[in-house]
């Protein structure tokens, strides 16, 4: 499987989709989210749809906490904000629900989850939007 991290920024939703394919270690993962943190039209409060299925994480629980330092100390990275988890797997979940534990003082709602439904519901995501947000998600995928 080769390593592509697509997103998008839905700035009339206030919303950014990320979509992930591969094997990552934790650097790989810092370094997308600085790119998607330089982004002009990146907002700290947009709300993110994390899909983790396609994704293996190569890395321990202990590590995240470089992730976490990185949005702690960043201010262009820092909001508040809900950010969704959709995983498939045990090492999705156990990934997930680490970073969520280890978070701390962040100002980031986390949910992990299996389904779209319960993803939009997290974010309030208006249900007339469902379709559509689904299908750019399942767009980025492929």
């Amino acid at each position: 499987m080769k390593n592509n991290i697509e997103y998008l920024i839905l700035d009339n939703k206030s919303l950014i989709i990320e979509c992930y394919h591969g094997n990552f270690n934790i650097d790989e993962l810092i370094e997308f989210k600085k790119k998607v943190g330089n982004n002009k039209r990146y907002k700290p409060n947009f709300n993110v749809i994390h899909d983790f299925r396609k994704l293996k994480f190569l890395f321990n629980i202990n590590e995240i906490s470089k992730y976490i330092q990185l949005i702690s100390e960043n201010n262009k990275l820092l909001g508040e904000r809900k950010s969704v988890m959709i995983t498939e797997t045990p090492n999705q979940v156990v990934a997930s629900m680490g970073f969520d534990l280890i978070k701390k003082e962040l100002p980031i709602q986390v949910k992990v989850c299996s389904t779209f439904k319960t993803a939009f519901d997290f974010i309030e995501l208006p249900k007339e939007d469902w379709n559509l947000i689904e299908s750019l998600v399942n767009s980025l995928k492929n």
